[in-house]
């Protein structure tokens, strides 16, 4: 379905725009504010910092929210075709042998190649949940997973981030900011809380002038296991897996409503950019001017930035989807749709294979320096991928029905090797 693969792409390569710190090893004081933006002035200061800020207002848990939806969409959209085609009980075998494989997938993608590997979580999450969920009706769906995204989601960034700690030292720093600022004296509480967090940043300042020079680690001295497994207890411990299944249950209710396959009018869909932007816009920038007030110190920029996480992230992914639903509606910048829509395809594999070449470029190569690139650096490395992407699956496509582990994939759910070229190339 064109508008799923279109908008698969287009979450597909944004996730990047964000992962790339991770790959490159950007050292941040809290969750994706980097140190070295908000610490350092420096030649090219108003390009990080605006190269944030947009990561911020288009990219951070837009992305992952909007791949997340489509997985769910994607889901129940196969349910549907198979319990048609083959009876519900084939459906059900075909669905849960499906996700089993991409459960291994996803042990071995993070295992092996990066730890911040999402696949698990989705495959998990469908054989738990998704199926039995299969005829809820839409609104209904939509109700709930959203409700989840938003309320589980925060409680599980709430625990992961540390925002109980961290608020009631953030007010103190903010109260004896606030004033000296007035030129009264602040109280010892505030005080002290105000020179630890001067000290801290000194420290990390500190160790990040003094980080060694990058050397190629290899791959198997580099191999994520143990990250891996901290990662995944991680996410489930401390609750922030209820995003995730927020969201594919959202994205099976946005599917059956017609939202995620374009049936909804027009109007509806610019409203829905309009208000999710304007809500989600509103959060980050005030959280990031609330924080630069009083120096994106950790505390501060904790709470600034992940109180109100899903509250910015799932209106802006909503508004990100719509956009793009108009633009398939329209017909308008078809090579692009072409090229979203290809990738989108070949998910898997260009999924799988970013991380590789990422993995690849800052930590079993050291082709480029991780931890010292700043933030439009990243930009760089971000589009040299993406044009990867988009010209592999162009052009492997042109040939071949499936992206390569695409085909892998649904040989093993089937049981049988699947025809890789399509049908008018096998009969001519």
């Amino acid at each position: 379905m064109l508008s799923l693969d279109v908008l698969r792409g287009a979450a597909l390569l944004g996730i990047l725009v964000i992962n790339i710190q991770l790959f490159a090893g950007a050292q941040t004081i809290t969750f994706n504010v980097p140190l070295r933006v908000v610490a350092f002035t420096g030649q090219h200061a108003v390009l990080n910092a605006a190269v944030m800020v947009f990561q911020w207002l288009f990219f951070e848990g837009k992305m992952r929210a909007l791949f997340s939806m489509l997985f769910g969409a994607s889901a129940l959209l196969l349910l549907s075709r198979l319990e048609r085609r083959e009876g519900a009980g084939t459906a059900a075998d075909i669905f849960h042998r499906r996700n089993l494989w991409l459960l291994l997938f996803g042990l071995l993608h993070g295992a092996l190649i990066w730890d911040g590997d999402v696949l698990f979580f989705y495959a998990t999450v469908a054989l738990l949940a998704l199926y039995p969920l299969r005829h809820v009706a839409g609104k209904r769906l939509v109700g709930i997973g959203l409700a989840v995204a938003l309320v589980g989601g925060t409680f599980g960034v709430w625990n992961t981030m540390g925002v109980p700690a961290a608020w009631p030292v953030a007010q103190l720093e903010e109260k004896a900011h606030d004033a000296i600022a007035k030129g009264e004296r602040p109280t010892k509480a505030q005080a002290e809380a105000l020179a630890a967090a001067q000290a801290e940043r000194r420290d990390q300042i500190a160790k990040m002038q003094a980080a060694p020079a990058p050397v190629a680690r290899g791959y198997v001295a580099s191999i994520p296991a143990a990250a891996y497994h901290g990662f995944v207890t991680m996410i489930f411990g401390s609750g922030w897996i209820l995003e995730t299944v927020g969201f594919l249950i959202a994205g099976m209710g946005l599917f059956k409503t017609g939202f995620l396959t374009g049936r909804l009018s027009s109007t509806r869909y610019v409203a829905i950019a309009v208000l999710g932007y304007a809500l989600a816009f509103t959060i980050v920038l005030a959280g990031l001017a609330h924080a630069h007030r009083y120096g994106f110190s950790s505390a501060v920029t904790t709470v600034a930035m992940m109180a109100p996480y899903e509250l910015q992230t799932i209106p802006a992914s909503l508004a990100h989807a719509s956009i793009v639903l108009l633009l398939v509606r329209h017909g308008t910048m078809l090579p692009v749709q072409r090229a979203l829509a290809a990738v989108g395809r070949m998910a898997l594999t260009n999924y799988i294979a970013t991380s590789a070449i990422c993995t690849g470029i800052f930590t079993w190569t050291a082709a480029l320096p991780r931890g010292m690139l700043e933030q439009y650096q990243m930009m760089l490395v971000v589009l040299s991928v993406w044009v990867f992407n988009i010209s592999f699956s162009l052009v492997w496509l042109r040939f071949f029905s499936f992206g390569p582990l695409e085909w892998l994939w649904r040989s093993l759910t089937y049981w049988k090797l699947q025809p890789m070229l399509p049908v008018r190339s096998r009969s001519s």
